[in-house]
């Protein structure tokens, strides 16, 4: 009886400094992008339940699908939702705010090696393919073909697709010209194109700084931040480790790639290593002020429209996340 009597009080006293319940997030991500090896890694590394969250990882094959999921309420945080579309929503006063760039638009203008397009500016009455209309990459090529070669959005033709699809469409030369991403270009070794400009550079004569502008960033539900405020510091803490992680392990990267998205080893390695070239998690002043300027940079060429609120560009959680390791 007195055995029973102190495992008894031991299970009280474990019960009393149990820790409370998870908090339960849904993260979605778009499955076939550059959003692939930051979502692989993060679900096979399980950088968000380190934290003590309960997460539902939810994929999406369409660029501006997880935007569209978050407005119905399916999902609570996107991690690279397209900066174009987190630029609209959040200028139409949907309920949600950036808090974080995740990825960075290292992409290249490429023709075929054998093309008669010498340079950017014979781009004028060509058909360039590009991620699809809502999407930062389209964004970003009207931005870049309006301010820097003077043309309007009728003076090209955008063809709309995924990075594979467009490359192929290059091959067949159903396409002139294409905006395709390191990522892509380093896992097509036998795409024989020849690079026409970088959006890095392009970008810069824009904005006058040497940096690239944001692709996806991460994008939050209002309702669900309020009631959760500790759990998205949590989120974004998993999302640094998860980065720093990859930074020091490609190896671990690649091989969440060959498991998730069934890619082979060679490709999967090729992805890996650009990892710190295409990522980045952060929503410092420096961060915060870069997104601004784009967000005017994409109404300037009619991409968005209104204005951007200061209240839609949170830094909060990125702060809070600074004290969780």
């Amino acid at each position: 009886m007195k055995r029973l009597a102190i495992l008894a009080a031991a299970f009280a006293v474990g019960l009393s400094v149990a820790p409370a319940h998870a908090e339960k997030v849904k993260i979605g991500y778009w499955s076939s992008g550059v959003s692939l090896g930051f979502g692989a890694f993060l679900e096979t590394g399980k950088f968000m339940e380190k934290q003590g969250l309960d997460v539902e990882y939810v994929k999406f094959p369409d660029v501006n699908a997880p935007t569209k999921a978050m407005a119905a309420g399916a999902i609570d945080f996107a991690i690279g939702a397209s900066a174009g579309s987190a630029f609209s929503v959040t200028a139409d006063g949907l309920p949600m705010s950036i808090v974080l760039a995740t990825q960075v638009a290292e992409l290249d203008f490429v023709v075929l090696e054998d093309s008669p397009i010498k340079a950017m500016g014979d781009l004028k009455g060509k058909k360039i393919g590009m991620s699809p209309a809502g999407s930062a990459t389209a964004a970003i090529t009207t931005a870049i073909l309006v301010k820097n070669y003077g043309m309007s959005p009728s003076d090209f033709t955008a063809v709309p697709g995924n990075d594979s699809r467009l490359a192929q469409f290059l091959v067949q030369k159903d396409i002139d010209a294409a905006a395709l991403r390191s990522v892509t270009l380093a896992l097509l070794p036998d795409l024989k194109v020849r690079k026409l400009a970088s959006f890095r550079s392009e970008w810069a004569k824009i904005t006058g700084k040497d940096a690239p502008p944001v692709l996806g960033v991460g994008l939050i539900r209002n309702a669900w931040l309020k009631d959760n405020p500790e759990a998205a510091a949590k989120i974004i803490a998993g999302m640094r480790n998860a980065y720093e992680a990859g930074k020091t392990d490609k190896e671990a990267v690649a091989k969440a790639l060959m498991s998730a998205g069934n890619i082979p080893e060679t490709d999967a390695k090729a992805y890996a290593a650009l990892w710190d070239g295409i990522y980045t998690v952060s929503m410092d002043p420096a961060t915060i002020a870069s997104l601004k300027a784009e967000f005017e940079v994409f109404k300037s060429v009619g991409v968005v429209k209104g204005n951007l609120p200061d209240a839609a560009l949170n830094p909060a959680p990125y702060e809070a996340s600074k004290a969780i390791k």
